[in-house]
């Protein structure tokens, strides 16, 4: 869904803010984090010196940290441009957006058919269906692997309870198939400016654990993470160019990371996610270009809680209980 408001941006104070995903589902102001998200956001502050403006991601709850710092409203998106940035945050838009995407690209090496946005159980859900295809359900807002359930068995017994929290905490949730043959995950990394001019900023390769959890980032030149990802650029620059095309009409303005896989067989899932935020791809993206590429600290240093580093050209973050 197309829409047309934008706001003028200026130079806010840098804001990490990387509970704004839950903050958008739960769209409250303001929104309190549990205690040991709000742990990493004060011991990870320090990261938000790596871009020029701004938060994390918007939200009404952003919105209001910055009335507490004395921003005037004026200088702020509105609440209503906020309100279309949290429908375009949602999964559902994701899988309006793929649909829309596969249809006009239609190449044979895309997946992601598959991926739909559900608003109610199916209705010819039975106990007597199971054992079923391997399938990844997803909250309709949610980062970082959580709210993400991956069940080879389908909708089992024990998938059920949390698909009607989904239902009723959030309204619906993401059904995909779950893709056993994943080789690696990749990201595209944009920034649409004020007027819809959109800027492809890099691609980002990023490791996952088993449920979806963010491993870290790899901190290299565009050739050498191109060569890593080991897809076609001809395919690639399609995306790009698609990309361009459509994310500068939907009156964002702001960063934009959008979450990729290579399966096997060259096959390409082109939007997994689609972020409208900073993303620890965008990130890496901009260590790189600082030169910030040895093994370092990124933040303080602490016995206890969670720190930024980096080893061996990957950025990842720790936590020491």
């Amino acid at each position: 869904m197309p829409f047309s408001l934008h706001y003028e941006p200026i130079i806010l104070p840098s804001l990490f803010n990387p509970s704004n995903d839950m903050a958008l589902a739960a769209d409250s102001c303001p929104y309190t984090p549990p205690p040991l998200v709000r742990r990493m956001e004060a011991d990870l502050a320090s990261l938000s010196r790596f871009w020029s403006s701004g938060p994390w991601g918007w939200s009404r709850d952003a919105r209001w940290r910055y009335l507490r710092m004395g921003v005037s409203a004026s200088s702020l998106p509105s609440p209503e441009w906020l309100r279309n940035a949290r429908q375009l945050s949602s999964r559902a838009f994701a899988c309006g957006y793929l649909s829309s995407l596969l249809r006009e690209l239609h190449d044979g090496h895309f997946v992601g058919d598959e991926m739909r946005y559900l608003s109610a159980l199916p209705s010819s859900l039975t106990a007597s269906q199971q054992p079923q295809a391997p399938l990844v359900f997803k909250s309709p807002w949610s980062s970082s692997g959580r709210g993400v359930i991956f069940s080879p068995d389908g909708y089992t017994p024990e998938v059920l309870p949390r698909l009607r929290g989904f239902l009723r905490t959030q309204g619906g949730y993401l059904q995909d198939r779950l893709y056993t043959d994943k080789i690696c995950d990749f990201a595209m990394e944009f920034v649409v400016r004020h007027g819809g001019e959109v800027e492809f900023l890099g691609y980002s390769f990023f490791l996952t654990g088993p449920r979806g959890n963010y491993r870290g980032n790899l901190i290299a030149p565009q050739s050498a993470i191109i060569q890593r990802i080991g897809v076609d650029e001809a395919l690639l620059n399609s995306l790009i160019l698609y990309h361009r095309q459509h994310l500068g009409s939907l009156g964002y303005q702001g960063p934009v990371g959008i979450d990729m896989m290579l399966l096997s067989g060259g096959r390409v899932h082109p939007v997994v996610e689609i972020n409208f935020r900073h993303t620890m791809g965008s990130l890496a993206l901009a260590l790189w270009r600082q030169g910030i590429t040895a093994d370092c600290e990124l933040t303080p240093v602490l016995a206890h809680g969670f720190q930024a580093v980096v080893r061996g050209g990957i950025l990842s973050i720790s936590y020491k209980s």
